[in-house]
């Protein structure tokens, strides 16, 4: 039994299914998908997606690439330009899948060290992605690769930012840091920036076509042809109340699999469970925009993802505001223009 039908409760269901476990997904919402759907939000016909929407992981993942759900309809599709970053000058720093390209406009000497960032975990994406994305507590496939990857990712992202000596290369590559929530001078704060720039350069920031629901529709398709159920409107308020199974998994927050395991839970897992952090809240808003959004930028007319935040020193200290729980003066904005994926 999985316990929550979110994106990681039915990739979970998908893995045991394929392995020929008799597997049933319980969902309390009266659909499935989490973070992952989609649905008319202001104009009648015109899709938004609830909450994850551009997805430069996704579309490389080991696991997912290996399921064949473009069988069940899912279908990816890119924007001509990546990513853009605005700055106040007009001019904008540039994600291209190509890493030439994105080196080309950063130009001199930031473009060469862009270029030394990224084109060999970009050349070793395929062998590597499995160590990034799997289970953190085993021995890596490709240790060396994954310790030439991982040595600027130990770092704070202001150290990388360093390297670049022009304000477009540090604010495109704090835009990609500034998605782990974190002060930007944090041990590690570099990884996730890398993580998903070097995604980008190697397969895109692509959307599914249909929203992100499309992936939660083929995932559920699948798992249905493997005789999996999908159950919703379930709420699951109690391990006492779940069928026979030999064993359940939960798609929950930390808090939720306290309350419904209750004093199953080992003590200090239990305490640790009930006392878990969140992190910092993400505000989202829909619009629909007669003619696309007219940014000064003549690159982010053409982006299908737009990072708002000035300067990596904003960006930096946005993030710092948001950790102490202040509300920044200029917080950081991700902006997703799907539309322009052909």
């Amino acid at each position: 039994v999985v316990v929550g039908g979110g994106p990681n409760g039915l990739a979970a269901a998908v893995r045991l299914a394929r392995a020929g476990v008799r597997v049933t997904v319980l969902e309390a919402a009266g659909e499935i998908g989490g973070g992952a759907r989609s649905g008319e939000a202001i104009v009648p016909g015109l899709l938004h997606d609830h909450c994850s929407a551009i997805h430069p992981m996704t579309i490389g993942s080991p696991f997912l690439r290996g399921l064949g759900l473009e069988r069940f309809g899912l279908e990816f599709r890119l924007p001509e330009i990546d990513c853009a970053h605005p700055l106040a000058d007009g001019t904008a720093g540039v994600l291209h899948r190509s890493v030439a390209a994105t080196a080309d406009g950063l130009g001199g000497v930031d473009g060469r060290r862009w270029r030394q960032l990224f084109e060999g975990p970009v050349a070793g994406y395929d062998r590597l992605a499995d160590d990034l994305m799997g289970p953190l507590l085993r021995l890596p496939r490709h240790p060396v690769r994954l310790a030439r990857f991982g040595a600027p990712a130990l770092l704070p992202a202001t150290a990388v930012a360093r390297a670049f000596s022009g304000e477009r290369a540090r604010a495109l590559f704090g835009g990609a840091a500034a998605h782990a929530f974190q002060p930007l001078d944090r041990p590690l704060s570099a990884a996730v920036g890398l993580g998903l720039l070097t995604a980008g350069h190697r397969y895109g920031w692509a959307v599914a076509v249909g929203g992100s629901g499309a992936i939660t529709r083929a995932l559920a398709a699948l798992l249905t042809e493997l005789g999996g159920v999908i159950e919703t409107g379930v709420p699951v308020r109690s391990a006492d109340r779940l069928p026979p199974a030999d064993l359940v998994l939960y798609d929950l927050a930390p808090g939720a699999v306290a309350a419904v395991l209750g004093d199953r839970l080992p003590p200090r897992t239990a305490r640790a469970y009930r006392r878990f952090r969140h992190g910092p809240g993400a505000f989202k808003v829909d619009f629909a925009v007669a003619g696309g959004v007219p940014w000064t930028a003549e690159p982010a007319r053409r982006a299908g993802t737009v990072h708002l935040g000035g300067s990596f020193a904003e960006l930096a200290a946005a993030e710092r505001d948001v950790t102490a729980g202040r509300m920044p003066e200029r917080p950081f904005v991700l902006v997703g223009q799907q539309y322009l994926c052909p």
